[in-house]
């Protein structure tokens, strides 16, 4: 039976998004974690010769973050606005959506691109960026009745 492995993302600088993944969204870094790593079967995957990697690994639950720079033969930035196609965003449960956007607007170093919203009868959320420009949503289930 197949499962979900990790969802991988490429960021520019390893160390600011971690520690962004770490602060903000809570994730806990894994112990695997690799620094300047460079092969020919990495060549060979993914049609990038010569690359040169830094990677860390960081979970929330069962779920696996994947965060790669690229040391040597990066590519471009890509737009990652909501409507382009291919654009991924990150979505994370919190218990108290308010508190959660009060203590990401104390920090005074993440970027707040929406307000709080009720999305839906039994859910509110607002969106913040990652360092890099991904869109990462936080969003409380409430109560319906």
């Amino acid at each position: 039976m197949s499962e979900l492995f990790h969802v991988g993302l490429t960021v520019k600088n390893l160390e600011r998004s971690v520690a962004f993944y770490r602060e903000v969204v809570g994730m806990q870094e894994t112990e695997w974690k690799m620094m300047n790593v460079r092969s020919e079967q990495f060549d060979t995957l993914t049609n990038n010769p010569g690359a040169e990697l830094k990677v860390a690994h960081l979970t929330l639950g069962p779920f696996m973050l994947q965060l790669i720079e690229y040391a040597a033969k990066g590519g471009v930035t890509l737009d990652l606005h909501h409507n382009n196609v291919g654009s991924p965003h990150l979505c994370i449960y919190v218990p108290d959506v308010e508190a959660k956007l009060k203590e990401v607007q104390q920090r005074g170093d993440v970027v707040i691109t929406s307000g709080l919203v009720q999305i839906a009868p039994n859910m509110r959320s607002f969106y913040t960026e990652d360092p890099d420009g991904v869109p990462v949503e936080f969003l409380q289930r409430t109560d319906t009745k």
